[in-house]
């Protein structure tokens, strides 16, 4: 029959959200080497993928710059050197993708997977270690929840949050490097959007985590519940409780539903307004540069096709590190579930004066046997048994019954 699990409510937070995190950094140090070479390919990827929208507006410029001349009876476009500028932004596209892909590769295969398959290795072992009190008050499909739902989502975030973070953090800063080499002033426009982008960032995180927790949390009872109700269905049904089991799953399942649209709601929600909060500066760039500064000569018209770029990729990394930022709630509240088992309490594996087994003979006799995992939930009392070696048919039985608490 199914039970009701204890677990967090949906509007708790996790207890230590930087004290997981913490762990899980500790926990990945021994793949720190591949982590630095990830970290160097995603930089270096990113810086050349940077410096390609100014380059490719000196082509713009030196377009411009023709057709004028053409009009005024000059020579006309140089496509020679329009060309050479192509090659060479082509090239740094190249080198780019190379460095993205090999990144990506470290941390797929060398480090999110490792991950995930040391911590599953690492919870196989642990629970030959754990006492059975444990798995007498935690249903089997609590257990491999933690075993598969909660690994697979710690390593799929780690996965994607980790070199997307590397990576956006680069871009903002490179991205603001060239737009202050283009014009100073239209990079404070562009600027000016930062404290509203951080405080939706903020908003988000701190109303979502709550609701990621619960997600994970209720998942893991929804599967416990589904486990115990398929292996005991024929208890289930000796007992006429199927409706009793329907309403407590649908109870549960309830929670989990109301969690998980709740996190995929602000988790979806944060890409639309960060885009509308990027085109805002993008307007207010493309009125200035394309406008005042223009006519008054003081940037060139490729620099004003590269600054509108890079307007758009500054807001990009806003709203990936937004993105990131619910990507890491949900692996903080995977790894606390993780790490809450791992670092469970363990059975004594030693044993006092143990007793040899040379010479045995095959007689088992049990006299007044009174057993529980807990103290106060006793499940034998004063059981005996009497089984002869070589025979199973003839066991006397002799239990009092269970005494009153």
């Amino acid at each position: 029959m199914a039970r009701m699990h204890g677990g967090r409510r949906p509007n708790e937070k996790a207890k230590d959200f930087k004290g997981t995190m913490k762990k899980l950094i500790r926990y990945m140090a021994i793949y720190k080497v591949q982590v630095f070479f990830v970290a160097v390919f995603a930089i270096c990827g990113t810086i050349f993928n940077i410096v390609g929208p100014k380059i490719l507006g000196k082509a713009t410029t030196e377009i411009f710059n023709g057709l004028v001349s053409k009009v005024s009876g000059g020579d006309g476009m140089n496509f020679g050197k329009i060309g050479q500028i192509l090659l060479t932004v082509l090239c740094l596209y190249v080198i780019s993708a190379i460095c993205s892909f090999v990144q990506g590769y470290l941390m797929t295969g060398g480090v999110s997977q490792k991950t995930t398959y040391r911590l599953r290795r690492e919870i196989s072992e642990k629970i030959n270690r754990m006492p059975m009190s444990y798995f007498d008050t935690k249903p089997v499909g609590e257990v491999l929840s933690r075993v598969t739902n909660d690994v697979d989502t710690l390593g799929q975030s780690l996965n994607q949050s980790a070199t997307q973070m590397i990576t956006s953090v680069t871009t903002l800063i490179g991205v603001f490097i060239m737009m202050l080499s283009i014009s100073p002033l239209m990079t404070v426009i562009a600027v000016l959007i930062l404290p509203l982008s951080a405080g939706l960032i903020g908003f988000v995180m701190k109303h979502s985590q709550k609701y990621f927790v619960g997600q994970q949390t209720y998942l893991g009872n929804v599967n416990g519940q589904v486990e115990e109700i398929y292996g005991g269905h024929n208890i289930i049904k000796a007992f006429n409780k199927e409706e009793e089991v329907i309403e407590v799953f649908n109870e549960t399942n309830d929670k989990l539903y109301d969690s998980a649209w709740k996190s995929q709601f602000f988790s979806g929600l944060m890409m639309p307004v960060m885009q509308f909060v990027g085109n805002l500066g993008y307007v207010a760039v493309a009125i200035l540069g394309g406008g005042y500064l223009t006519i008054k000569d003081v940037i060139e018209v490729g620099d004003i096709q590269s600054f509108i770029q890079y307007v758009r990729n500054f807001t990009q990394p806003l709203q990936q590190i937004a993105q990131v930022a619910n990507m890491l709630q949900s692996t903080a509240a995977a790894s606390e579930r993780v790490f809450e088992f791992l670092e469970g309490p363990e059975e004594d594996q030693t044993v006092e004066n143990p007793v040899s087994v040379e010479n045995l003979q095959g007689n088992v006799e049990f006299e007044h046997v009174r057993f529980g995992y807990n103290e106060d939930k006793i499940i034998i009392n004063d059981f005996s048994a009497d089984v002869k070696e070589g025979r199973r048919s003839q066991l006397l039985v002799r239990q009092e019954p269970e005494r009153q608490q």
